[in-house]
């Protein structure tokens, strides 16, 4: 046994039981000192100590054993949470302040403003076989093999359009891995994404109503080819009357080319630099 130095006055310190025999003797840890124990002299609980139970340890003025506690599991619990939290909370300053120093308040309230635009607000309308509303999020995982699929789909799976449109976000904090003036240019992710699957939706929109008026063409004949392609083209412009911008469509996209903006000029800048 190791004894402890004295204190000024008494405390509460956390331990820890190293053993426990049946006759009421046993050993406590504190901060690497074990102290010897008695149950009917210092135990103050209304179970058994246990080995490896965490307890609280008082000492006298004069630095001597008082008592010995047992600590509650869920008091431990929330102690185990309320630490993760705080390591949490500090981890997520860390990584704040590096945002804030790699990317600037700008560009992060750029980030924040898309982020909302796609999540949250509604991106597109659309009134053809019913009245939806979707946010670019969900708009991200319809799918445009057919008109009646596009208008009522709710988009159940992780698609790969979403896939990619995370990776752009990503695109963005490029900045804070690498010191590169082609980092920057990270930037201009989330714009050059939309562009590419706003082009590919409206040539799989195209593509369905095409398919469509060829089928009819085939089930009147030849004769009506020129026909089905007139009710086609007429089908593309019921598609496009029936689709509404909401204000995340704005927000997104408004975000998008003042963080592509961004990255060219801070391309520009630091690219003169080498």
């Amino acid at each position: 046994m190791h004894a402890s130095s004295p204190a000024a006055s008494s405390a509460t310190q956390r331990g820890r039981i190293l053993a426990y025999q049946p006759s009421g003797q046993g050993s406590v840890s504190v901060a690497g000192i074990q102290h010897a124990f008695d149950v009917a002299t210092h135990w103050r609980s209304d179970v058994a100590p246990a080995i490896n139970a965490v307890v609280d340890v008082r000492f006298d003025d004069t630095g001597s054993l008082d008592t010995v506690s047992a600590v509650a599991t869920q008091q431990l619990a929330q102690e185990e949470m309320a630490g993760a939290a705080k390591l949490a909370r500090e981890k997520s300053q860390q990584l704040w302040g590096r945002a804030v120093s790699a990317l600037g308040i700008k560009v992060l309230a750029s980030l924040g403003v898309l982020i909302a635009g796609a999540f949250i607000f509604n991106t597109i309308g659309i009134r053809l076989f019913a009245s939806v509303s979707r946010t670019y999020w969900q708009l991200l995982g319809l799918s445009a093999d057919s008109l009646e699929s596009f208008a009522r789909d709710g988009g159940g799976g992780f698609t790969s359009a979403q896939f990619f449109f995370l990776l752009a976000i990503a695109g963005c904090f490029a900045t804070m891995a690498s010191s590169h003036p082609k980092a920057a240019l990270g930037k201009c992710a989330p714009l050059l994404f939309i562009v590419i699957h706003s082009s590919l939706l409206f040539i799989k929109i195209k593509g369905a109503v095409s398919d469509a008026g060829s089928a009819m063409g085939g089930i009147m004949g030849t004769r009506a080819a020129r026909m089905a392609e007139q009710m086609a083209s007429e089908m593309l412009g019921q598609v496009w009357q029936g689709l509404s911008f909401g204000i995340g469509f704005y927000l997104v996209l408004a975000a998008s080319i003042v963080l592509a903006a961004y990255g060219v000029g801070e391309y520009k800048r630091l690219g003169g630099k080498h």
